[in-house]
């Protein structure tokens, strides 16, 4: 949620956050997994990340700053005919070197020299969409904000 500064204007706390998650996982894969902000996978190919925002919730509140909790939903998508063992294999890997990346990554300092902390996964669920011939996984993601 955009919130306003003590100047009367607002940072977008939203867009902050979308941006910098994504510039981590971009800088992790470069272009071998494209990373999207909602529905802009138009060419994703053959596997691709979607940050998806979900809410935010007030942690703390006092007369001259506050704390949200931030969550938004990844997804990994991953295309292909059949799931194989050697497949699964690429995927669970990738699951567990994404994990250690958001691990790594608990504290972000953003565009407008705020920061995100507490960065986690608060949950991962892997799955297949048979229909769509593409594998899932699904990650809860959730950082908490101060605004001052």
């Amino acid at each position: 949620m955009p919130t306003l500064s003590s100047g009367g204007t607002f940072e977008n706390n939203w867009k902050n956050i979308l941006d910098k998650l994504r510039s981590v996982l971009r800088n992790e894969y470069g272009n071998t997994v494209p990373v999207f902000i909602g529905d802009e996978e138009a060419n994703a190919g053959s596997q691709f990340i979607r940050l998806e925002p979900v809410g935010s919730e007030l942690s703390e509140f006092n007369q001259t700053s506050e704390i949200r909790e931030f969550t938004i939903n990844i997804y990994y998508v991953f295309s292909g005919a059949n799931v194989k063992k050697t497949a699964l294999d690429h995927i669970l890997r990738f699951v567990s070197r994404t994990e250690a990346l958001i691990h790594d990554n608990i504290s972000m300092t953003l565009a407008d020299s705020g920061s995100a902390f507490n960065c986690r996964f608060d949950s991962t669920e892997l799955g297949t969409d048979d229909e769509e011939n593409v594998y899932i996984v699904s990650w809860v993601w959730k950082c908490q904000h101060l605004h001052i």
